[in-house]
Order: C-alpha cells, then sequence, then structure tokens
C-alpha cells in the first residue's frame, strides 16, 4: 500500500504530499516496530526533498535512515540510500564523491532478487555516473555508461541527452535519430518525460530554423511543466522561448517571456519559507528530541564503561588528530571545487556582459546580491541603465571597454558616470570606481 501511494503521487508530481504521508506511515511503522517501514518512509521523504531542491534537508533524512540501515543488510533499501546519497552529492559538484557513492549502489544492487527492480537500479545507477562523467568531461566514460544504459533498455530521458549533446554539436540528423527513438516511448514515459521530449524537439526545430514548430513544441512542454508545478522544467521553456522570440526580432514577445524567466529564476533561487518548510522542521524537532532521550539513557551507561578505559583514550586521542587533519584536507578540496564553480559563473557573466545579453543583469544578481540589493534599497531612482553600469564598473569593466561593448562614445560613459555621481551625491573628492568597488 505504501508503495502504491507513493508511486502514484510521484506520477502526478506531488512531493509535497509524499512528504506528509510518509511520516505518518514512518510513526505507525514505529509503533508496529516495523523497521523496513520506517527506512522505505525516509526514504521516499529524501527522495522528494531531492526534487525540491532541498538537499541540505535530503541528506539529513539520509543520515537518519543510513542509522536506521546499519544492522540490515536489505541489498534493494542500501541501494537505494547510496544511490540517493550520490544524487545529492551530484547536484552538489561533488561528482567524485557522487561515484563512490554509485559504486556502493552498483555493489548492492548486484545482490537484489527481484531481477527486474536490480535491471531499473542499475539503469538509474549507470545514467547518474553518464551524468557525472560529462561533468567531469570524461566523454570516453561517459559513452561507456550509455552503452550499459542502453543494453539495460535505455528510457526516454537517455536517447534525449544524447540527441542533445548531438544537437550541440549540430549534428542534426543524429539529433533527430534519438528524437524519434523517444518519440516511440512517448506514450509510456511519464508527464515530466514528455515535456523534456517536447522541449528538445522545440531545440531541434530552431536550430533548423523553423521557429514556428519550434515554438510549439516549446509551449506545448510548457503546458505540462506549468500543471504539473515543475519549475526547472518551466524555466528552462521561459528561457528557450524568450530566445527564439528574440531571434525573430519579435521585441514584445521576447521582453513577455524574459520577465516570465527571471521571476521564476529569482523565486527559485531565493529560500522558500513555506508550510512545507514549517512542517519539515517540526519532524526534525521531534525526531531530535527522541534522540537526546536515547542519547541520556545510553550516557549513563557509558559513564560506567568510561572509567575503565581511560588508558586507551589517549591512542584514540591521536587517532582522532589524524583523522581531523584528513577531514580538513577533505574540507579544503572541496571549497577549491566551489571556488572553480564561482569562477565558471564569474567568467559567464562576464561574456554576457561583453555581449550585450538580456540576462547580463540576471546571472550578475546571482553573483552580486548584496551590491545589487543595496543599490535599489539606498538609492531608489537609480533605472535599469544606471544599475547595469554599476554592474559593469563593479566587475571592472574601463571606460573604453563600457563604450565598446555598450556601442557608445567615451564621452557619453564620462557624461553616464557624471550624472550617476549627481544621482547618488557622490561629494567631488570620492573616486566613483572605488566607492563602487566598496559597496
Amino acid at each position: 500500500m505504501q508503495l502504491k501511494e507513493y508511486a502514484r503521487l510521484q506520477d502526478i508530481g506531488d512531493y509535497k504530499s509524499i512528504i506528509l504521508n510518509e511520516q505518518k506511515l514512518i510513526k505507525e511503522s514505529e509503533e508496529l516496530d516495523y523497521t523496513k517501514g520506517i527506512i522505505m518512509g525516509y526514504l521516499n521523504i529524501v527522495n522528494s526533498l531531492f526534487v525540491l531542491n532541498k538537499n541540505k534537508e535530503s541528506l539529513h533524512f539520509l543520515d537518519i535512515a543510513k542509522r536506521k540501515l546499519e544492522n540490515d543488510k536489505d541489498p534493494a533499501l542500501n541501494a537505494r540510500l547510496y544511490f540517493f546519497y550520490a544524487r545529492n552529492y551530484s547536484v552538489l559538484g561533488l561528482y567524485d564523491q557522487s561515484n563512490k557513492n554509485l559504486n556502493k549502489a552498483l555493489h548492492f544492487s548486484g545482490n537484489m532478487s527481484n531481477i527486474e527492480e536490480r535491471k531499473k537500479r542499475e539503469y538509474l545507477i549507470y545514467t547518474w555516473k553518464r551524468k557525472n562523467f560529462m561533468q567531469l568531461q570524461l566523454i570516453d566514460s561517459v559513452f561507456k555508461m550509455e552503452r550499459k544504459s542502453l543494453a539495460l533498455g535505455a528510457e526516454v530521458e537517455l536517447y534525449v541527452a544524447i540527441a542533445e549533446r548531438n544537437l550541440d554539436s549540430k549534428k542534426i540528423d543524429s539529433t533527430e535519430y534519438y528524437l524519434n527513438k523517444a518519440l516511440q516511448l512517448y506514450q509510456k514515459s511519464t508527464a515530466r518525460q514528455q515535456a523534456v521530449v517536447l522541449r528538445s524537439f522545440g531545440k531541434m526545430y530552431v536550430e533548423k530554423k523553423d521557429n514556428k514548430k519550434g515554438l510549439d513544441y516549446f509551449f506545448r512542454s510548457l503546458e505540462i511543466s506549468q500543471k504539473l508545478g515543475l519549475k526547472k522544467v518551466s524555466l528552462e521553456n521561459y528561457k528557450e522561448i524568450y530566445e527564439t522570440y528574440k531571434s525573430m526580432d519579435e521585441v514584445d514577445n521576447e521582453k513577455k517571456f524574459l520577465e516570465k524567466y527571471t521571476v521564476l529564476n529569482d523565486s527559485l533561487n531565493k529560500i522558500e519559507k513555506s508550510i512545507l518548510n514549517i512542517t519539515i522542521e517540526k519532524f526534525l524537532k521531534e525526531k531530535e528530541e527522541d534522540e537526546k532521550k536515547k542519547f541520556h539513557y545510553t550516557t549513563i551507561a557509558i559513564i560506567l564503561i568510561v572509567i575503565t578505559i581511560c588508558i586507551i583514550l589517549l591512542s584514540v586521542y591521536k587517532k582522532n588528530n589524524r583523522y581531523k587533519d584528513i577531514l580538513i584536507d577533505k574540507k579544503n578540496k572541496d571549497i577549491d571545487i566551489l571556488e572553480k564553480k564561482l569562477d565558471t559563473s564569474y567568467e559567464e557573466v562576464i561574456q554576457l556582459a561583453i555581449n550585450d545579453d538580456n540576462l547580463f543583469i540576471v546571472k550578475f544578481k546571482e553573483i552580486y546580491p548584496d551590491f545589487y540589493n543595496n543599490l535599489i534599497r539606498y538609492y531608489p531612482d537609480l533605472n535599469a541603465g544606471d544599475l547595469k553600469f554599476c554592474a559593469l564598473v563593479r566587475l571592472n569593466f574601463s571606460n573604453k571597454e563600457i563604450a565598446q561593448y555598450g556601442n557608445m562614445s567615451v564621452r557619453t560613459v564620462e557624461s553616464k558616470k557624471y550624472r550617476l555621481r549627481k544621482k547618488i551625491g557622490l561629494p567631488a573628492n570620492t573616486d566613483f570606481n572605488k566607492w563602487i568597488s566598496d559597496q
């Protein structure tokens, strides 16, 4: 019953209801001392939180499930556990760590007795390995994972991924071949997968210069994604629609869908404070209280034992210091990875500025939210052009560069800077560029 209701809600994309239902089922399973039901409930919550982009909470529930599974070697549950760890690490950019967990998941899946379920799990494992290798630019490994997935019976999204890779290389015939493969599975696929297929067909037709047909596919995909509340899919559709209208010089429609893209993008980048958050926090608090009670009783027993092992603690202390050094080294490596991601975002916003792309200010806000918000809070009279000019100065563009990329003269840039000084109210002895960099 638990599996059927979970599958039904997953098919319609109602992940909030899944979380609420699984919380009830966990409590019922605890009353019955049904460990498998408890673990399944936690893992279903983990998956739902992941889909809702709540990685921190997803990892928290994974840790709970892992503790519950310590004495249970059920291969299906363990394969699912490490697969979910891998997905969370992957979206955080920790691709090597993700692959290590995928290898653990693959080990457990090999011992699953249900052959069909084992194939499904292995297919998902190879799919995420392919994604990780793509990010690591290990193309040979990407192809290897694709072959393994195809051998297990490819699903819609794998064909779409291969098609879009060919589309990026301008191989239209190969793109169409794999999209038609996906189309053969269209009727049996989930609504989310159907939206992805339609969007990819739209991209192919735009590449063929058939913008009208491309837009038709984008809008069909958008209809599905909006109905299911698939915000990330809708965001991609808005982007494709806006860019297509831009190429067609339909300014009004371009602005309309650029605005929709911007609004949705901003909302996805904010921390959602909803009823779901309150429910999750409450549930976590209850579980934390239970853990504290268990810890209290356990501590009493531990204190009696600790008296007899004080000498051993000296060696344990030394081992812990070595372990700390390992953790610090690992943390530094993780920081390096995150810094590289930030560098990539910085290069992207610079390129958008050089291209005078309308998405420049959207991306700039993501990287420098405090700078942008301070400007509009303390200087509400600044218009969009003023904010864009300040953004370019913040990125250390010279007057000559601003003139070049904005199709204006250097004198015009200097005049703009002078008018901005007056609008902001800067004293004559204050350097404008230094003032901007200090904000």
